[in-house]
């Protein structure tokens, strides 16, 4: 229907009707419709919730992988499966952690659980994150900075018991 009406604006006297084709059309539509998705990400909540990191979008084109492009978007969003998270919706018994004695989220298994803490001082170094005291946003900033940060954390994610 956008199809038709694009079409119509140029009349038959235009100069340019000769280089109007299908190809330009849909070119058009697929750069304006990713222009308002980007769009409507830096206008809404879950921006403003997460943080000034890159769209979904971009991250797909560093990593070229679908099935991590939804890990990413689960660990950005705190949607990782976990007993912590299963708990909240009376799914799991016990949401806590059986070393740490703590809430078992994803926030827990990243940054602070002392099963995974020789990981992350490999992964730490890697990011160059200096702290070892840092918050879900600040290791999401470090992980998001560039390609090369997030193909680093996507290998380390192995080593985490997450899905």
């Amino acid at each position: 229907m956008k199809r038709h009406s694009i079409a119509k604006q140029v009349s038959d006297f235009s100069p340019y009707i000769d280089w109007i084709a299908s190809e330009d059309i849909f070119s058009h539509l697929k750069k304006q419709s990713l222009q308002i998705t980007e769009e409507n990400y830096h206008k809404s909540k879950y921006q403003l919730l997460i943080g000034n990191i890159p769209d979904i979008l971009t991250i797909s084109k560093w990593t070229g992988n679908r099935v991590q492009d939804r890990l990413i978007a689960r660990i950005i969003s705190k949607t990782i499966t976990t007993p912590g998270l299963l708990s909240r919706f009376n799914l799991h018994p016990d949401p806590l952690c059986r070393v740490c004695n703590e809430i078992n989220d994803i926030s827990h298994i990243l940054l602070r659980c002392q099963k995974y803490a020789s990981v992350r001082v490999i992964l730490w170094r890697k990011l160059n994150i200096v702290s070892a005291n840092i918050t879900y946003d600040v290791l999401l900033y470090h992980v998001l900075v560039n390609k090369n940060h997030l193909l680093i954390f996507v290998q380390t994610l192995k080593y985490f018991d997450i899905d």
